[in-house]
């Protein structure tokens, strides 16, 4: 009996009664829930910001993998991501299997899958970080952008599109991946730069060393364009706003149990028709 954690999402009336013998778990110490979800519970709850300052062990999210992606962009503690949502390639864990994950925990039987971060700057001030990928696109519907790709100093392509993918290999199998883009493992540090159906068929997407941050800069007089962080944020940005992304110190920290990259693949992502 030592975990202590925090538990943040939504859950519906069928996981309040998990959630609520969560307590009487052998390997729990102290839980605290989440506003949100303590309203559901009907029993105390905390702001997120207030259970980050906890001595916790590490957070559990119940939800999608954008519920486990806007938790990343407040906390680099370790994270339980809970599946409750379609695909759930960042959240693999069930509900039913919560129960022998937490003894797990509490054992010693998991290692933390640490990921590579982007921090995002727009006109040299830092607007968040990401785990999955930071997108600049038209503020319009099928409306193309000029846009002009540097990488460093050195203009890496220039090209008119409705957007642009910057990823994490983690975020490879998410929005990059369909639109063009490479699936990457995610043990590597590298950008995955991908045009949004791009007007030339010559443009292509580029894998590049995180070593020089990758710059965005939109070019039409009048032309404005939305910066898009993990899915979850926006901000507006206008002709000549430089947009960067570079590593971030932070890292994102996910709890696992099984450290194979490929079967996530063929069980999330590919038809089951194709391996059986």
């Amino acid at each position: 009996m030592s975990l202590r954690f925090g538990v943040y999402g939504l859950v519906d009336e069928e996981q309040v009664e998990m959630l609520r013998s969560l307590g009487d778990h052998d390997s729990v110490e102290r839980v605290y829930h989440e506003k949100t979800i303590a309203e559901s519970m009907s029993c105390k709850g905390y702001a997120l910001e207030d259970i980050l300052d906890k001595d916790i062990d590490f957070i559990m999210s119940i939800g999608g993998d954008g519920t486990l992606l806007r938790l990343m962009q407040h906390t680099d503690l370790p994270a339980l991501g809970v599946n409750t949502g379609t695909v759930g390639f960042l959240t693999n864990l069930e509900i039913s299997d919560v129960d022998d994950a937490l003894k797990k925990i509490d054992h010693g039987d998991h290692f933390i899958d640490e990921r590579f971060k982007l921090d995002v700057m727009v006109k040299g001030e830092k607007i968040g970080e990401c785990t999955n990928e930071v997108v600049v696109h038209s503020d319009k519907v099928a409306k193309l952008r000029e846009m002009e790709i540097y990488y460093g100093d050195k203009l890496m392509d220039k090209f008119r599109a409705d957007g642009l993918i910057i990823a994490t290999p983690t975020g490879s199998t998410c929005y990059a991946m369909s639109a063009g883009g490479p699936i990457v493992n995610p043990n590597l540090d590298v950008f995955i730069v991908v045009p949004i159906t791009p007007f030339d068929m010559a443009t292509k997407p580029h894998v590049v060393p995180v070593d020089e941050p990758v710059i965005v800069k939109l070019k039409e007089e009048g032309k404005s364009g939305l910066v898009v962080l993990d899915g979850q944020e926006e901000h507006r940005i206008e002709k000549d706003d430089e947009v960067e992304a570079r590593p971030s110190k932070n890292r994102a920290k996910l709890i696992s149990f099984e450290d194979n990259f490929y079967d996530k693949i063929k069980e999330k992502l590919v038809s089951k028709s194709v391996f059986g």
